[in-house]
């Protein structure tokens, strides 16, 4: 029976926790390596109803892009969702930001999504790179000349989406684009010094976005976790390849906490 160990071993080859930021808190955040590991959910928050689905799946553990555990705890005590899960013996393990660094993860997804080849970082890692890689956060890539209406539809369509929030010029076309996925403001001045002419994030301040827009660049907002959610598809096969006797399962509860209300949906 495979052990939780495997899983860390897992994201050793997909995206080790030393390429995450600085201040992220990554890896194994409850739970015992030694612990068997049957079944699996993938999900980008660990909200109390995707802890129930957890428990009804009889996971073993989840992995939740965004560290159920961030700032320093003084108490786990009952009542609480990491005391739950530590409780019913579920593990918690988060990748974050080591994912967005690796070759493959949330920012490379958002990347193929446009339809972009070579890809560089907008901004290099300080994680050690491997066989002379260059890992970084975020990415900006030349593609052919293609309409601005084209890259937003594509991202649209490829998020499962029926809006986006589009920023800037919509006419015309496009052939340097960078994609930050999450929050993009810390890498705004990297993706306008590349010479990006779209920008696609999931969420932008309103004076990140008014700075974009005054450079010429289309800024295209997804709503924060919908910019990353659509890499799970991708990580869920890439974990069932080097667990193939863990059941990995994507969580069906898991959503933004944000949504678009119109007057007739209302």
């Amino acid at each position: 029976m495979p052990l939780l160990q495997a899983l860390l071993d897992a994201f050793e080859e997909i995206a080790p926790p030393r390429l995450a930021e600085p201040w992220d808190n990554v890896g194994l955040l409850a739970g015992d390596p030694s612990a068997p590991l049957r079944r699996l959910l993938l999900t980008i928050d660990y909200t109390p109803v995707v802890a129930q689905e957890a428990r009804s799946l009889g996971c073993q553990a989840v992995v939740s892009y965004h560290p159920p555990l961030f700032q320093p705890v003084k108490r786990v005590v009952a009542g609480g969702g990491i005391f739950e899960a530590i409780r019913d013996g579920i593990a918690l393990y988060s990748p974050h930001t080591a994912l967005d660094v690796a070759p493959g993860g949330t920012n490379d997804v958002l990347c193929d999504l446009l339809g972009a080849g070579e890809r560089k970082p907008l901004r290099v890692s300080h994680g050690s790179p491997q066989e002379g890689a260059v890992w970084g956060i975020g990415r900006v890539a030349d593609l052919p000349p293609t309409l601005r209406t084209e890259l937003v539809e594509r991202t649209r369509q490829g998020l499962g989406l029926s809006s986006l929030l589009v920023g800037g010029p919509t006419e015309g076309e496009v052939s340097r684009i960078a994609v930050c996925a999450g929050a993009g403001g810390d890498l705004l001045e990297a993706a306008l010094a590349s010479g990006a002419q779209l920008f696609l994030t999931g969420e932008l301040r309103h004076h990140d976005v008014l700075r974009a827009t005054r450079s010429g660049v289309t800024v295209i907002c997804t709503l924060h976790s919908h910019s990353e959610r659509v890499a799970l598809t991708s990580l869920a096969r890439r974990l069932a390849l080097l667990l193939p006797d863990v059941e990995v399962f994507r969580s069906k509860t898991d959503g933004d906490p944000l949504r678009i209300v119109s007057e007739t949906s209302s």
